[in-house]
C-alpha cells in the first residue's frame, strides 16, 4: 500500500470516528438543553434546603473517607499493620453509621431501591453474557478464527438477549428501564455488521411489537446501536475498542435513545418519560459496559493455549500495535515535510 492510500484510509477511519461521536455528543447536548427547559419551566429547581445540605454531606463524607482510605497503606510501611487495619474499620463503621443516617433523614430507600433493581437486572443479563462467552463461537470470533457459523449463532445470542432485556424491565411511575441497547451495542462492538445488525433489528423489532408510546424511538434506538457498534467494528479494524471509549460511547449512546424519544413523542410525554427512566438506563448501560469489558479482557487472556502459543500470540499483537504507531509516525513525518516544503 503506497503512501497516499495509508494516508486516505487512516483520516477515513478517523473522520468516522469523529463523525459518530460528534452526532452522539450533539444529541446528548440537545437532550441536556430539553432538560433545562424543561427544569425552568416547571420550577424543578425548588429544592429544600435540607436535601441539599444531606446530599452535600453525603459526598463530602465520601470524597474524605475515600482521600483517607488511598493514605491507609502508607502506614504498612510503618512496620504496624494493625494502625492500617484499625484505620479501615473506624472507616467502614462511621461511613456506616452516616449511611444510615441518611436513609433515615432523607427517606432515600425509594430512590435507590429502582437502582438496586436495575443492578439485579443488570446481574443477570451479564451473568446470561458470561455463560455466552464459553460458548466456541464466542471464542472463536474472539480470536479472529470464526466462521459463518460461529457469526450465525453468536447473532442469534444477541438477538436473545436484547429480546430478554426488552422484557426484564425495571417499572419506574409510567416509565420502563432496560439494558436492551448495551446488549446490541456490545454485540456490533465485538461481532461486526453480521451480529450486531442483524440483532439489532431482531431485538428492535421485538420492542415495537411489544408496543407503547416509545415503541418506536427505543426501536429504531435499538436498530441504530446495531448499525453504531458494527461501523466502530470496521473503523477500529475488527478489533473491540478500548474500555474507556467503550464506556464513553455507551455514555452518549444512552443520551442519543433519550434524545430520539424526546423527538418521536408528544411534548407532554417526552420529558417527564425520560427523567424517570434516563438515571437508571445511565447507570446500568454505563456499569454494564465497564463490567463487560473486564470480562471480555479475562476471558481473552484464558486462551487454554500453550505458554509458547500464549507467548507467540501476545508477541503478535505487541507487533501489531508497533506496526501501527509506526503508520502514524510515517504519517507525522509526511505532513512535516509537506509543510517545509510549503515553506
Amino acid at each position: 500500500m503506497n503512501r497516499k492510500a495509508r494516508r486516505r484510509k487512516v483520516n477515513i477511519k478517523y473522520l468516522g470516528y469523529l463523525l459518530i461521536f460528534l452526532v452522539l455528543f450533539i444529541s446528548n447536548i440537545i437532550l441536556y438543553v430539553s432538560f433545562f427547559k424543561y427544569a425552568v419551566t416547571h420550577d424543578v429547581f425548588h429544592i429544600s434546603f435540607e436535601v441539599i445540605n444531606n446530599l452535600l454531606t453525603m459526598v463530602s463524607a465520601i470524597i474524605i473517607f475515600g482521600f483517607i482510605s488511598t493514605r491507609l497503606p502508607q502506614f504498612r510501611n510503618l512496620g504496624d499493620s494493625s494502625i492500617y487495619e484499625i484505620g479501615y474499620l473506624i472507616i467502614i463503621g462511621i461511613f456506616s453509621i452516616l449511611i444510615s443516617y441518611f436513609n433515615q433523614s432523607t427517606n432515600s430507600a425509594t430512590f435507590f431501591m429502582p437502582f438496586l433493581n436495575m443492578f439485579k437486572v443488570l446481574s443477570v443479563m451479564l451473568i446470561l453474557m458470561l455463560i455466552a462467552t464459553k460458548t466456541r463461537f464466542f471464542k472463536n470470533i474472539m480470536h479472529k478464527k470464526f466462521t459463518k457459523v460461529d457469526l450465525f449463532f453468536t447473532f442469534v445470542i444477541f438477538a436473545i438477549l436484547g429480546c430478554i432485556a426488552s422484557m426484564y424491565t425495571i417499572p419506574v411511575k409510567n416509565s420502563f428501564a432496560n439494558v436492551r441497547n448495551l446488549i446490541i451495542l456490545i454485540g456490533g462492538l465485538f461481532g461486526g455488521p453480521f451480529v450486531g445488525i442483524p440483532a439489532g433489528i431482531v431485538s428492535g423489532g421485538f420492542r415495537f411489537v411489544e408496543g407503547g408510546v416509545t415503541a418506536l424511538p427505543c426501536s429504531l434506538a435499538t436498530v441504530i446501536a446495531g448499525f453504531v457498534g458494527s461501523a466502530i467494528y470496521i473503523l477500529n479494524n475488527k478489533k473491540f475498542l478500548n474500555g474507556k471509549f467503550s464506556v464513553l460511547l455507551m455514555f452518549l449512546y444512552v443520551g442519543f435513545e433519550m434524545a430520539l424519544i424526546v423527538w418521536l413523542t408528544p411534548p407532554n410525554i417526552s420529558i417527564t418519560y425520560i427523567s424517570d427512566i434516563y438515571p437508571l438506563m445511565l447507570f446500568g448501560s454505563v456499569l454494564g459496559m465497564i463490567l463487560f469489558v473486564m470480562i471480555f479482557r479475562e476471558v481473552k487472556s484464558d486462551t487454554g493455549l500453550s505458554y509458547e502459543e500464549f507467548r507467540i500470540r501476545e508477541l503478535e499483537n505487541t507487533l501489531d500495535e508497533f506496526d501501527d504507531e509506526i503508520e502514524k509516525l510515517k504519517e507525522d513525518v509526511e505532513l512535516l515535510k509537506e509543510k517545509n516544503d510549503l515553506e
